[in-house]
């Protein structure tokens, strides 16, 4: 049976937004993160369940479909190992892109720290960041 080593959430935006600033185009913006205390010597094999949402919107004014990559790491920065990427496409309006991934394998840090970044990337002009944004991340050994 699995043992949790530790939980953290992260809520950035907690609710949708009637005024919003819009996503910079094709430019990793940071959407959540989370560090997970995992002491160096936590033994067996290391599992991290992750799930979060990040809310855009599309004004009527723009064209009729955009696109919005989430791209998820294991470290600060987005040049550290991928853990989760998708590209999402949507009709003009408001919606809400949640996700479930997950981290296998993953070796106990020497700093005993773990951390998780999720980054949301607009690859089309003139989305807004209306919310909400969070990202719960969950550490289980055994």
């Amino acid at each position: 049976m699995g043992q949790l080593i530790d939980a953290r959430t992260s809520s950035n935006i907690t609710v949708v937004l009637e005024e919003f600033e819009i996503f910079p185009l094709d430019t990793p913006v940071l959407v959540g993160q989370v560090g997970l205390n995992i002491p160096p010597a936590t033994p067996g094999v290391i599992r991290v369940q992750l799930t979060g949402m990040v809310g855009a919107a599309l004004p009527t004014d723009f064209p009729t479909s955009f696109l919005l990559e989430l791209y998820m790491v294991r470290g600060l920065t987005i040049n550290d190992p991928l853990i989760f990427k998708s590209l999402n496409a949507f009709e003009r309006d408001i919606h809400t892109v949640s996700f479930s991934a997950s981290d296998y394998n993953v070796t106990a840090p020497v700093s005993g720290l773990l951390p998780y970044t999720l980054f949301a990337i607009a690859r089309s002009e003139g989305i807004g960041r209306v919310g909400p944004e969070n990202l719960n991340a969950s550490a289980y050994t055994g």
